[in-house]
């Protein structure tokens, strides 16, 4: 699944800020890209690599500060863009995220520059052998293939991932996350985390809550009358 693309690190990455992370490596994205700042962003990235770095807030005072330069989370994903569509009232594209990088220093617009960028590191995950993962990847198969996880048609999306030899754990880690975690911050704790093992963590302890909560839905549905409430 994953595809080699060359990356410049020399050189500053435009920066695209949003709430929460939308963008994991492995993954992709639709956007629509509508801002005036953000469209002069597409437009230069368009005539160089057609790379710019997803970020996210550091905390809620962006919303006072939008327009200006708010805080940043340190963990970028670097992604690629695969598609795009000039429209009326700008872009539409899709991002493909290539891997994760830390922010070294920003570069403020200045001059006729209106958006932020940004000189980054790449964050290398130590090299695991794939026999290593193999515990990592039985438990993944088994808590989608054999649990009411199933029964997720986003788990379908995924299913193709779970068994093809070729799709290495890792990747399919990141699929998963990208599938199947939805809280902003577990997201971004998958995204800021360097090891695969750190990543399977993470993800197993969301799969195995969402299965308790399928558990508990699926019971309700069948007794109703257990989980009746009354305020009298």
């Amino acid at each position: 699944m994953s595809t080699s693309v060359r990356v410049n690190f020399n050189l500053p990455v435009p920066l695209f800020p949003l709430p929460e992370p939308i963008l994991l490596p492995q993954s992709v994205a639709p956007l629509h890209i509508f801002e005036p700042r953000y469209r002069q962003m597409i437009a230069d990235t368009l005539d160089r690599a057609g790379q710019i770095a997803v970020a996210c807030f550091a905390d809620d005072e962006w919303r006072d500060d939008y327009d200006g330069t708010p805080a940043l989370r340190p963990v970028v994903c670097l992604g690629q863009i695969v598609q795009h569509e000039q429209v009326s009232d700008g872009y539409q594209i899709v991002l493909h995220g290539i891997c994760r990088a830390r922010i070294v220093s920003m570069v403020e617009p200045a001059g006729d520059v209106q958006y932020r960028a940004a000189h980054l590191r790449p964050m290398i995950s130590p090299k695991d052998k794939e026999s290593d993962l193999s515990a990592v990847r039985s438990e993944m198969e088994s808590l989608l293939c054999d649990t009411d996880l199933a029964k997720l048609e986003s788990v379908g999306m995924v299913r193709k991932c779970l068994h093809d030899r070729e799709v290495d754990t890792g990747t399919l880690l990141e699929v998963i996350a990208a599938a199947l975690v939805h809280d902003a911050n577990l997201r971004y704790e998958i995204l800021a985390e360097a090891t695969v093992a750190g990543r399977a963590n993470l993800v197993r302890e969301e799969l195995l809550r969402l299965e308790h909560l399928l558990l508990l839905a699926f019971r309700q549905q069948r007794d109703p009358q257990d989980y009746h409430v009354t305020l009298n």
